[in-house]
């Protein structure tokens, strides 16, 4: 099967400190990757350059085919790329309704069309009885949920999830995954990072671990978790 991302040789640097060097990995449509590592491992910078806030240094990042290195994260996001970072970005002064309606803007759909998704947007995600809220109302589950909600707004084909079960329930971590594998099954691939190793194993079953920038291991999470190698890069975080 054609890979939809292909990271390649990816290389990073920040005032000559190098955060990632040489990262290549790919991920299938349908598919689920963690990303996994200790603090500063580069992980969110991975992220950041796949989504085009970051611009690599060398290297190429491919969508389906295409360079989407180095381009706007707009430029990437209409490419079909939806993203949530670590704490979650929502517009706290506008109502649920309003933050995924930001997400329809240029979407060119007519007003009942665009009221019809946020409304099965809402009820996908549980958030149907709160859509009038203003935002900063929430309890933070659920603006992780609403940020969830929003970068599926336009149906991205790739979809990075930075943190999706820190600082929540249990039940909103239940719900995160159902989500997620629905999206998985209609052929979304999805990277995920995660420091939750009880959760993310019922999420995927494969793992990418980054120390220091560099790939250290891809496989099952089942072997990993029990390689010396990751338990000392943990440890030693």
């Amino acid at each position: 099967m054609t890979a939809l991302l292909t990271v390649d040789h990816v290389n990073k640097s920040f005032q000559g400190v190098r955060t990632l060097t040489d990262v290549t990995f790919d991920l299938e449509p349908g598919r689920i990757l963690g990303l996994i590592g200790p603090n500063g491992a580069g992980k969110t910078t991975m992220f950041n350059v796949i989504s085009g806030i970051y611009s690599a240094d060398s290297g190429r990042v491919l969508l389906d085919g295409r360079d989407i290195t180095n381009r706007s994260p707009a430029r990437i996001a209409g490419y079909g790329v939806g993203r949530t970072f670590q704490v979650a970005r929502t517009f706290n002064d506008m109502t649920v309704a309003e933050n995924l309606r930001v997400a329809l803007v240029n979407a060119g759909l007519s007003g009942r069309e665009e009221r019809r998704r946020i409304t099965d947007m809402l009820d996908r995600v549980g958030l149907a009885g709160v859509r009038d809220l203003v935002v900063s109302a929430l309890p933070d589950g659920q603006k992780k949920l609403l940020e969830a909600a929003r970068a599926m707004m336009t149906s991205p084909r790739l979809l990075i999830l930075d943190e999706p079960f820190g600082g929540v329930s249990a039940e909103v971590i239940d719900l995160l995954i159902h989500i997620i594998r629905d999206l998985v099954r209609e052929g979304v691939g999805c990277l995920v990072i995660s420091h939750d190793i009880v959760s993310l194993p019922r999420l995927c079953e494969e793992v990418l671990v980054l120390v220091e920038g560099k790939v250290m291991t891809r496989g099952a999470i089942s072997e990993i978790r029990n390689d010396a190698r990751i338990v000392d890069a943990y440890l030693g975080a």
